[in-house]
């Protein structure tokens, strides 16, 4: 199997997706949202001849899949990208899209506009070599990932693969797992005692204080086993 990027159509694409205002609207008041950015690579992965599908995950808030189809006669492979980007905060040109010296600039060129741009050219070069797959690649776009993630929520219910790639920036270093979050609630009771009988009372700050101490222990047990 052999096909070759197109360079150009690689750094124009990166280019106009840098130049969407894409941020994340739970991060910032006047964030724009996906939607924006999810049509234009339906539009994209549509142009190619990929099966599309777009889902809203909320208002404004959007997933999208492309499928490049198989025969049916090999194992499937995920590729995944990230929509939304933080805020543009102290940014003179957060959306210059600009190509100086080899680099693009603006918010998201990395993080991960860029990759993004990749994955769409890794189809385009398929398509255009007129490999035919023996099973399905499937280009997935994702939203809020900067916040709460809601987007690969949604789309690890929508879609499955036998293997995935998720194409965020690791400084050209394979990365084999990925660090997961736990938001979780912890309450802890005490009994008001007056100051001349403390000993009937419980310190609800003390408890919590202990705690914090054993979480901070569980922290560097979990980063000594990595």
């Amino acid at each position: 199997m052999q096909f070759e990027i197109d360079q150009n159509y690689l750094i124009q694409i990166t280019q106009e997706l840098v130049r969407i205002n894409s941020t994340n609207p739970s991060l910032s008041p006047d964030g724009a949202g996906e939607a924006q950015i999810a049509a234009y690579v339906a539009a994209e992965m549509q142009k190619l001849g990929l099966d599309v599908t777009r889902s809203a995950i909320a208002p404004g808030r959007e997933n999208v899949v492309g499928i490049l189809k198989g025969s049916g006669a090999g194992r499937s492979l995920l590729l995944n990208a990230h929509l939304d980007t933080v805020g543009v905060e102290g940014m003179a040109a957060p959306f210059s899209g600009e190509l100086r010296d080899g680099r693009i600039y603006g918010r998201g060129a990395q993080d991960m506009k860029g990759s993004m741009a990749a994955m769409l050219a890794a189809a385009k070069a398929i398509v255009d070599a007129h490999i035919h797959l023996g099973g399905d690649l499937l280009v997935t776009f994702v939203a809020d990932e900067e916040n709460l993630s809601l987007g690969m929520e949604a789309l690890v219910k929508q879609v499955s693969a036998d293997a995935a790639i998720v194409t965020e920036p690791t400084g050209m270093q394979l990365c084999r797992a990925h660090r997961g979050f736990i938001l979780f609630d912890v309450e802890i009771y005490g009994r008001a005692a007056h100051g001349s009988r403390y000993m009937e009372g419980t310190d609800a700050n003390v408890r919590m204080g202990r705690f914090l101490v054993e979480l901070e222990q569980l922290g560097k047990d979990v980063l000594a086993r990595a």
